[in-house]
């Protein structure tokens, strides 16, 4: 298996898990179920649309229309390590 198979399979690894029930239960504590199922719903829609969704998009969804301060949004991208979402978020 190439190098890039292997990235290509550990990114679909890690999309799965975020989409996956053991992602909102690890996180629903600290973020709320609701918060997480906003994340994975986003997650869901940009991969169905093939279009990938904005980081800033996501804080934008966040804060001024679900009403969540910017800190808990931001530190939620710092626990989950967003970084590893891209290119579906970027």
């Amino acid at each position: 298996m190439s190098e890039d198979d292997t990235n290509l399979l550990e990114f679909l690894e890690q999309i799965d898990f975020a989409l996956s029930l053991r992602f909102r239960e690890k996180w629903r504590y600290k973020y709320s179920t609701y918060f997480i199922s906003i994340f994975q719903e986003r997650l869901l829609k940009s991969m169905t649309d093939s279009k990938p969704i904005k980081k800033s998009t996501l804080v934008t969804l966040f804060t001024k229309k679900h009403k969540y301060d910017n800190h808990v949004v931001v530190e939620f991208f710092d626990d989950i390590d967003i970084e590893l979402y891209f290119p579906v978020i970027n």
